[in-house]
């Protein structure tokens, strides 16, 4: 029986570039399954129809892309926001992940984690196999802890949706967020380099999600029968170290505006959205500045039109003027593992 093409939603305001989209989603070995202008043509297409995926422009000015973003993410389907111009082999790679055909059954771990989770996707079939009966499917909610400063790592997650924000903090509480981890990373893995102690990083749900866990005990043992597998993980521990080796060289020589900028850069590209519900007081708390330092970089972004900041949310407008506005290091911050659904 011949196998489905996966089924893509395009949700762009101007006629001849939803055109141009639809011709390369075709090209690139996928069905279009509908094009609409507006987010709330693109709500009521979600609740009506079985799609795979979407495409959804960036730059809707007019209105928030948001409650669409949200309701692809309440029903698990995959999207990429359009950045243009659009290149056609950056766009036929990306879509090449982001869905898989209509029908196609996911009853197992395996299969669920190979479309949801990045360090997953990169392991063997053998590797994916043996970790797959230790793998628990769990829901998250914001502000839940996932491990804390000071006491054992459990569990090792591997995040689907949502977003993990890992903080620095000391004995006397102090803390300063040093890492994001989404789809493209792991939570909890630093029990890889030794002690199941944590090194004084705490984990918690910025924004809800899902995500892949296996237990401490469970993992550690496997490791040493599957010396590739413990690779692979060490090479996602690797990138979140060098995550925070930028956040510390960020914190130090940075000024808040470039901090603010880079932080909004790393949650963006990580949750796939240019809208990112935030207030000041988080904001001030995870940088670990004054709130009218943020107010004033917030505003300061603003007047370079690269941002949008109204009242729990920030709307990014330009990518490119905000990884300028990040510093001269800036692509440094949108490591290959990231999500590059911009």
């Amino acid at each position: 029986m011949m196998q489905s093409r996966p089924r893509i939603l395009v949700v762009e305001e101007s006629y001849p570039t939803a055109l141009a989209v639809c011709d390369m989603i075709v090209r690139h070995g996928c069905d279009v399954a509908g094009m609409v202008e507006h987010v709330d043509k693109g709500l009521e297409f979600v609740r009506d129809h079985a799609l795979d995926g979407a495409v959804i422009d960036s730059d809707l000015h007019a209105e928030t892309s948001f409650p669409l973003c949200e309701q692809l993410r309440k029903r698990d389907i995959p999207f990429m926001l359009l950045k243009k111009p659009v290149d056609d082999h950056e766009f036929g790679r990306a879509l090449a992940g982001l869905a898989r055909p209509s029908g196609e059954a996911s009853p197992e771990a395996s299969t669920e984690s190979e479309r949801g989770n990045q360090v997953l996707e990169r392991l063997a079939p053998d590797d994916l196999r043996a970790l797959q009966p230790h793998l628990e499917h769990v829901a998250l909610e914001a502000g839940q802890t996932l491990s804390s400063a000071d006491g054992e790592v459990e569990w090792v997650y591997f995040p689907v949706t949502g977003l993990v924000s890992v903080s620095a903090r000391n004995a006397r509480g102090k803390a300063v967020e040093v890492a994001l981890v989404g789809r493209e990373g792991l939570a909890g893995g630093t029990l890889l380099l030794g002690p199941a102690r944590s090194p004084g990083l705490e984990s918690v749900m910025h924004v809800a999600g899902s995500a892949w866990r296996t237990s401490a005990g469970a993992l550690m043992p496997l490791l040493e029968h599957h010396p590739e597998l413990r690779a692979k993980l060490l090479a996602a521990v690797h990138a979140f170290v060098g995550q925070m080796s930028n956040s510390v060289v960020s914190i130090g020589s940075s000024t808040i505006e470039q901090r603010l900028a880079r932080r909004l850069l790393l949650a963006s590209l990580r949750l796939g959205t240019p809208q990112l519900a935030l207030t000041h007081e988080a904001l001030a708390r995870l940088l670990a500045v004054r709130r009218s330092g943020v107010t004033v970089a917030l505003h300061m972004l603003e007047a370079r039109k690269v941002i949008r900041s109204r009242r729990n949310l920030v709307e990014i407008l330009d990518y490119e003027g905000l990884t300028e506005a990040a510093g001269e290091d800036a692509l440094s911050y949108t490591e290959p593992g990231a999500l590059r659904s911009r």
